[in-house]
């Protein structure tokens, strides 16, 4: 197992000089190839030498041949693994360099050995402070020490799993595995070698991605997500400043999103409930304002209307069947109510008329939107499942809003599937409280974005930077198909 001092400290450059040397090797063989051919083989390929002897001399002869060049494409195999493990070895390693550099840049000391630790020596007094008096801070600092540390392993890991790769090619380039008809020798030189050499070619750049793109100890899958869109633009562009802002934007983008689906689905809950029990009106589903509007504009368009022109079977595939959702009647205070497609319990349309009903009741419209609920419920389940007890110390508000969150895509989830004053009463609940989480979890995000919006729009385009101006332009060269 390699280590951290090994990786630091290894000269690679012995691996390109080496790698000249393998195809200088073959080159040599080529010219032993050549002379045999002309000066020995040559001899039995004539009409001068015949018979039986001449015959197995022919056969002796090019089995050897065949061995010279079979000798030149090893050669050239072992030179290209070389080539390939250097190039890997010194990009990972940069990785590694990397990696310890924003270590440090974000408070932290490493060792020769690789070893990371808090640096108290650069912490101010008020973050010594901190540390002897505040518990969630000095959480926060072991959990930032573990954090790096994983990664520094995870570096070391990634050369130590590339030194592997490249012993098992190496191992597997000098066995002799058949190869054309002239190959007359077993256990000799390797002539299908530069199969190994084209396999480890194509996998050269995927491992070098696939280390920088693992997941990390410390990651939920949200973090992970956002980290590989941002590492993915800053590769695409070659602009870090880019990635920054990009990420910046975006985050910023889908906090506001979701803060303002929790409101508004909070407050058509609450509006629905509040007309449920003032009223007496039955609560439709989730997202079904739009469908209970086009059905009952439908139901009394006059003929030769433009929506009376249109096929009525046509529209509920999109806005759902009242007639399927008649399996969900129920009894209610002594009256039976017959529900309309909005309104309709889906659960228990399916239990009286089956799964076919069930469909036809929610329309495309609400079943796109319980099968897109129950997905991001899933995703914030598996997404939940991510943290440790360090983690949530570390960042209690963050977690708190992944945990409101999911919860509220669930109570919404519910209630688009079977609309009644419970899952209504889950929904406000719920999304009361995923809103606090969401502003709770941004505060700081927001005080400072107050604090530089005027800095930021006074900011002219030529101040940016060239980084972002170049890295856009070849973003924007990506996206163009016409470029």
């Amino acid at each position: 197992m390699l280590t951290y001092s090994d990786v630091m400290t290894t000269d690679f450059g012995k691996l390109s000089a080496a790698a000249d040397m393998w195809k200088s090797m073959a080159g040599e063989f080529e010219k032993v190839e050549k002379r045999y051919r002309d000066s020995v083989q040559k001899v039995t390929l004539g009409d001068v030498w015949q018979g039986e002897s001449a015959d197995a001399a022919s056969l002796n002869f090019a089995a050897t041949r065949y061995e010279y060049q079979a000798a030149q494409t090893q050669a050239k195999a072992t030179a290209a693994l070389l080539r390939n493990a250097h190039d890997q070895f010194v990009e990972l390693k940069k990785q590694l360099e990397t990696g310890r550099a924003d270590a440090i840049k974000a408070g932290m000391k490493v060792s020769e050995q690789g070893n990371v630790a808090f640096d108290y020596e650069r912490a101010t007094e008020g973050e010594r402070n901190a540390l002897r008096h505040d518990p969630d801070y000095a959480a926060s600092v072991r959990a930032s020490e573990q954090s790096w540390a994983e990664y520094i392993k995870s570096c070391v890991k990634a050369v130590n799993d590339a030194d592997n790769d490249l012993q098992k090619d190496l191992e597997t380039v000098v066995k002799d595995s058949g190869g054309a008809k002239n190959d007359g020798t077993v256990g000799g030189f390797n002539g299908n070698a530069e199969n190994v050499a084209t396999a480890d070619d194509k996998q050269k750049q995927g491992r070098l991605e696939l280390a920088s793109l693992a997941m990390r100890n410390d990651e939920t899958i949200d973090d992970y997500l956002q980290r590989l869109q941002r590492e993915v633009v800053e590769k695409g562009t070659g602009s870090k400043r880019l990635a920054d802002l990009f990420a910046g934007v975006q985050n910023g983008t889908i906090t506001a999103g979701a803060f303002a689906a929790a409101i508004i689905g909070t407050g058509g809950s609450s509006w629905k409930l509040f007309q449920y029990l003032k009223e007496g009106k039955d609560i439709t589903a989730a997202g079904t304002t739009v469908t209970n509007a086009v059905n009952i504009r439908l139901a009394g368009a006059a003929p030769g209307s433009l929506l009376g022109k249109l096929p009525p079977g046509l529209v509920r595939v999109f806005t759902g069947s009242d007639e399927a959702a008649q399996f969900g009647t129920y009894l209610r205070n002594g009256s039976w109510i017959v529900p309309k497609a909005t309104e309709a319990n889906l659960v228990r349309v399916a239990q009286t008329g089956g799964l076919a009903n069930a469909a036809s009741a929610a329309g495309w419209l609400r079943g796109a939107g319980v099968v897109g609920g129950v997905a991001t419920t899933a995703y914030g389940v598996a997404n939940l499942a991510t943290y440790n007890t360090d983690m949530i110390k570390a960042d209690p508000s963050k977690f708190a809003s992944d945990v409101t969150g999911t919860a509220f895509s669930a109570s919404m989830t519910a209630l688009t599937v079977a609309p009644n004053p419970v899952t209504a009463g889950l929904a406000i609940g719920t999304g009361v409280a995923y809103a606090g989480a969401l502003v709770w979890d941004n505060h700081e995000a927001i005080g400072k974005g107050l604090e530089t919006a005027g800095d930021w729009a006074g900011d002219k385009a030529s101040d940016i930077g060239d980084g972002i101006a170049d890295g856009a332009k070849k973003l924007g060269g990506a996206l163009n198909p016409f470029d």
